[in-house]
């Protein structure tokens, strides 16, 4: 049996590869939302949670998936824990009230949507350009057959975009 240290670890390290893989399609993969700002990664990350959080969205996490790699790079052969150059790598998770009451009400199928993830990195080659990406909330929702899937998936995206697009556009200092 793993350790629990080694079973997070694990999880951490898949999570990192997949976010990382999906910035490599995002723009090609129709379940992507990719947004791109110019700026300092620290900034942009903190304009991002003050943007969620004043579209009424409570942060219910964070990981910092570089430095967890970076962490443990002793586990890699050479340089393989970061063949792609990335600089930082963040991931935030959030939820709204709003919208669980309302898919809770709807179909509990679909509370798996909640909290929302989205991963935010940069690269060592340009680090002033940060990358943010999200499963989008309608796409999960674009095949289901309950008659409210596609306007609430839709709905939640909208929410969410412009909660994340008004925050990183904040004044940055």
């Amino acid at each position: 049996m793993k350790s629990p240290r080694k079973a997070l670890f694990t999880l951490l390290l898949a999570l990192a590869t997949l976010s990382l893989s999906m910035s490599l399609a995002a723009d090609n993969n129709p379940a992507l939302w990719k947004y791109q700002v110019t700026g300092d990664f620290s900034a942009v990350y903190a304009h991002l949670k003050s943007g969620l959080e004043t579209g009424q969205f409570l942060i219910s996490g964070e990981e910092n998936l570089a430095a967890g790699l970076e962490n443990n790079k002793h586990l890699f052969a050479g340089e393989q824990w970061n063949k792609i150059g990335f600089k930082e790598v963040r991931a935030v998770h959030f939820c709204s009230i709003v919208f669980n009451q309302e898919v809770f009400n709807i179909n509990m199928e679909w509370s798996v949507l909640c909290p929302f993830k989205a991963v935010v990195y940069n690269m060592k080659k340009n680090p002033e350009q940060v990358t943010i990406l999200m499963v989008k909330p309608s796409y999960m929702l674009e095949k289901d057959k309950t008659r409210q899937a596609r306007e609430v998936g839709k709905k939640i995206d909208e929410r969410i975009f412009k909660a994340i697009t008004a925050g990183v556009r904040m004044e940055i200092p």
